[in-house]
């Protein structure tokens, strides 16, 4: 199974650089399909409900700070998205 951050590089890799809150409305729409097209989740990480949208704890940490991302972003952390 993939995680979010599969996801997300994929989401990246197809749509281009994006906000970081637009790309945790896509991840959040590639789960949505998921679960209403094949019944069963495409990733294991949860979304909160936020002011601004749908938000996933663990792919905000992994972005925090940023604002734009890219395929080729580094977290502040080190790590890529």
């Amino acid at each position: 199974m993939a995680n979010v951050y599969d996801v997300a590089k994929y989401v990246l890799k197809k749509l281009g650089s994006m906000s970081t809150m637009k790309l945790q409305k896509e991840v959040y729409y590639c789960q949505a399909w998921s679960l209403g097209w094949d019944g069963k989740p495409l990733f294991d990480e949860d979304f909160q409900a936020w002011a601004n949208g749908p938000v996933c704890p663990e792919l905000f940490s992994r972005h925090k700070g940023l604002f734009w991302i890219t395929t080729e972003t580094r977290s502040p952390s080190g790590s890529a998205s």
